[in-house]
């Protein structure tokens, strides 16, 4: 695996000669894509773990050729690249994952937690080098020292901002948040089910919550306020209810921290601003490519995403107005995706526009499946944050070049609005040949309202006179269209009978003439369809 020069990675060199070679040794570098290593995967016979991209992979019992073959064919298809087996390591003809060595002595629980703190470590020491907040990352080992349980600060979007030392005597679901510097958007669930955070918002003391499994600590939390209004929370893992003493050190703690994270909020801007105005510039085709080096996305290709509330109240062919929108709501996704993306895909940019929030995503040169990657970083980000129910991202690319990338961000454009139309549904997360149907019948409603055009003309303009807008014959040649001319399965859609649904074919001959084997007709009078469910609200295509 190469060493790459993106913001906060990990090189799996750097791990393991931090870690040193009595315990690990690198012995194949691998040709993966080098991305930033964020969990370790612990695959055990008979016990698989869920694979993913990111994973160093802890191959437990791997000791033939064949066992390793197996694992490193299941990484590949994952996009895990990097494992770890004991010594001595079987052949491979994959050259493709990094393969670690690991001292044939030491204990996998050793490696483990080993592994897992260098990532820890390292993600705490990126966060600092990027001056985003320094003092957060002292004053929540301070608060540790003071109630004798580890502790985490998270704004009020529940994204990670720092964290204290002592994470290893945490449960899984604490080491899940920091790796991936956000709260789990199912942990989120639950806390909202058990209204931890209504508890947190009514008051101006710690709240003890239980443990809601034996695998897991219980929780001390506090919310941090600035006045009235609630920053973020400090939250300690503990065994049991803090005592007197340490219940009011964590409450004299809350203040100190809301300053803390008051002073973040205007000590990030400006960098971010300018970073932010840079990225806009290269979104609009408008950057130098020295200058636009300096967002460091590499030298491949290059996806936009763009992300905005969905518009579920909004009627009419255009859902592209942002007039309706939650400004403050908006930067406080983008906020929270910023976050995620420092942590998890660092070769990106983010710009948080006028009702959108977009999103530049490099990848390395060789990577060939970019868009779908862009894809799964999207749904992988909704999956963690509380606001998934209120979002959806379209993801357009890749580029392959900088002078391309305008291009590739009008149309994330077109399908974000396809996307957010009120009669479009499906996935929260689609790519632009996902959308592209809606995109297409949404430009044709644009044309024939530009143009004046009628709604419909010719034989569907003849059935309507007959019957009216919404007439069972109507209904019947928009299923007989959306079955592709099935006649059976056109009539169980309807639930009506086969026989049924043939006479209403002929009385849809008779009445408007129209032509079932004039190709051009019938296209015409199923694009008339489409285009009057998508002003209606009825639209039911999958793109």
């Amino acid at each position: 695996m190469r060493e790459s020069g993106a913001r906060g990675h990990l090189p799996v060199r750097q791990l393991v000669d931090n870690i040193g070679p009595a315990l690990l040794r690198l012995v194949q570098e691998g040709t993966g894509s080098g991305g930033p290593l964020t969990d370790i995967a612990i695959h055990a016979p008979g016990a698989p773990a869920q694979l993913g991209p990111g994973c160093v992979v802890l191959g437990v019992g791997v000791t033939t050729e064949a066992e390793l073959r197996e694992l490193t064919a299941a990484m590949s298809e994952a996009g895990a690249e990097v494992l770890a087996v004991k010594a001595p390591v079987p052949p491979s003809a994959d050259d493709r994952p990094a393969i670690i060595e690991v001292n044939q002595g030491a204990s996998w629980m050793h490696v483990a937690t080993t592994v897992r703190e260098q990532l820890l470590e390292y993600a705490r020491t990126r966060v600092r080098s990027a001056g985003s907040g320094a003092e957060l990352f002292a004053l929540a080992n301070a608060v540790y020292e003071a109630v004798g349980a580890p502790v985490t600060i998270e704004d009020r979007f529940s994204a990670l901002v720092a964290w204290s030392e002592g994470q290893d005597r945490t449960d899984s679901e604490r080491i899940e948040s920091i790796l991936g510097r956000a709260v789990h958007q199912r942990t989120l669930a639950e806390q909202r089910e058990r209204q931890e955070f209504e508890r947190l918002h009514a008051s101006t003391e710690p709240v003890y919550m239980e443990a809601t499994g034996a695998d897991q600590l219980a929780r001390v939390a506090i919310a941090v306020r600035a006045g009235s209004d609630v920053l973020g929370y400090i939250w300690a893992a503990v065994t049991g209810p803090l005592d007197e003493a340490a219940t009011a050190r964590l409450r004299e703690f809350a203040p100190v921290v809301a300053l803390q994270l008051v002073g973040l909020r205007t000590e990030t801007s400006y960098a971010r601003r300018q970073r932010g105005e840079l990225a806009a510039a290269v979104l609009g085709g408008a950057a130098d490519p020295v200058e636009a080096s300096r967002l460091q996305l590499g030298s491949g290709p290059v996806c936009v995403l763009a992300a905005a509330p969905r518009l579920a109240g909004r009627t009419g062919s255009d859902a592209s107005g942002s007039d309706a929108l939650d400004a403050a709501g908006l930067r406080r996704f983008a906020d929270t995706l910023e976050y995620f993306l420092a942590a998890v895909h660092p070769r990106s940019a983010l710009v948080a526009g006028t009702g959108v929030v977009y999103v530049l995503a490099g990848w390395p040169p060789e990577h060939a499946t970019a868009l779908e990657s862009a894809a799964v970083l999207a749904r992988d980000f909704l999956a963690r944050t509380p606001l998934a129910g209120d979002y959806v991202v379209a993801v357009g690319g890749p580029a392959e070049s900088m002078g391309r990338i305008a291009d590739v961000r009008a149309q994330a454009d077109a399908a974000l609005r396809a996307l957010r139309h009120p009669a479009v549904r499906g996935p929260a997360v689609r790519t632009v040949e996902d959308m592209a149907l809606a995109v297409l019948l949404l430009h044709l409603a644009d044309a024939t309202e530009s143009l004046g055009l009628p709604d419909a003309c010719g034989a569907l303009h003849r059935l309507r006179q007959e019957e009216g807008q919404d007439g069972p014959l109507a209904a019947t040649l928009a299923a007989y269209l959306a079955a592709a001319g099935a006649t059976d399965t056109a009539a169980e859609a309807l639930h009506i009978h086969p026989n049924t649904m043939r006479y209403r074919l002929r009385r849809i001959r008779e009445v408007s003439g129209l032509d079932f084997t004039d190709a051009d007709a019938m296209l015409l009078v199923h694009l008339q369809l489409r285009v009057r469910e998508l002003r209606t609200g009825a639209y039911q295509g999958s793109g």
